[in-house]
């Protein structure tokens, strides 16, 4: 097992109404990632996709669980962690020094960890070309480039150290149709080398790089199953629901959808996060289900408890 994820929860405390109120990003979160796949998180806005992501990338800790990566707590490991995951983010100007070359951003990973200069520019240069960053960029600052060429930058970043897993947040949202098409191919073409957590919430395309799905809502892992069987027959309502919503033209045309009103506390995260939405809802959902196992898929849905 390349990663596993154990009853992680990520809370915050707020202060309402001169009252201290608890709320979960995520909460009870349980996820494997075999070595070699490629898992996609699915899920809109809010759902704690990203907060999953920073997590495993150690931006940020868990106030319960553990994430293991090899069946290591990532919170004991050193420096040697950093070279084995990296992260592409929604925004790579985020992750890039506007002041520095293309080569220069690259290779400052590579600096960081210390390794030889002669070493470096075979590292550096392969990655470029990895992620198919044209030569004539590489000398360029990086404030100069497109969002497509910023994005490939960032993602030759992510591989320089050659790393075993990469966490991708949404790495074609804010870029135009067809920089976003390269931009995916480029990760399919990626998941043939490394493991990959792809955070997404179209639908289309976490069923394109993803060889299993984790459907998250607010804060809960909904359902976990191979893409196939998915795309044919979501387990989750809410899974029902994303399909029947799906715009009919490309996958990187946004179609309009039928807004999620859903409920259950966002303080508390008690029940199940698609009740006010869902046609099967009853009064059992105002209290979260365990998990189901069928098959080699998983689903928390009372429809499937005996």
């Amino acid at each position: 097992m390349l990663l596993e994820l154990k009853n992680v929860s990520v809370a915050f405390s707020s202060n309402f109404l001169f009252r201290k109120k608890r709320f979960y990003a995520l909460r009870d979160i349980n996820l494997q990632l075999e070595e070699g796949e490629s898992l996609t998180l699915l899920g809109e806005s809010g759902s704690g996709k990203t907060t999953l992501g920073r997590l495993i990338v150690r931006l940020l800790k868990p106030s319960k669980g553990k994430v293991l990566y090899r069946g290591r707590d990532i919170y004991r490991l050193g420096r040697e962690y950093t070279k084995e995951v990296s992260m592409v983010f929604q925004d790579p100007r985020g992750s890039l020094n506007p002041r520095y070359t293309v080569w220069e951003a690259v290779e400052e990973p590579l600096i960081v960890h210390k390794f030889p200069k002669d070493l470096r520019r075979d590292r550096v240069e392969n990655a470029l070309l990895s992620a198919g960053v044209e030569r004539n960029l590489w000398f360029r600052r990086t404030s100069e480039l497109s969002g497509g060429q910023r994005q490939r930058v960032a993602i030759a970043r992510a591989l320089v150290l050659n790393p075993s897993l990469i966490v991708a947040d949404e790495p074609t949202s804010a870029l135009d149709l067809s920089i976003a098409y390269g931009i995916l191919k480029l990760f399919e073409k990626l998941r043939e080398e490394k493991s990959i957590l792809f955070i997404t919430h179209d639908v289309r395309i976490g069923l394109r790089v993803g060889d299993r799905i984790a459907l998250l809502l607010r804060g809960r892992l909904l359902e976990f199953s191979p893409s196939e069987e998915f795309a044919k027959n979501p387990l989750h309502p809410y899974g029902k629901y994303l399909l029947d919503n799906l715009p009919a033209k490309s996958p990187f045309e946004r179609g309009k959808k039928t807004p999620y009103e859903g409920g259950g506390d966002i303080f508390s995260g008690e029940g199940c996060p698609f009740i006010g939405t869902c046609p099967y809802g009853e009064r059992r959902c105002q209290k979260f289900p365990p998990a189901v196992e069928i098959g080699d898929r998983v689903v928390y849905c009372w429809l499937y408890v005996d």
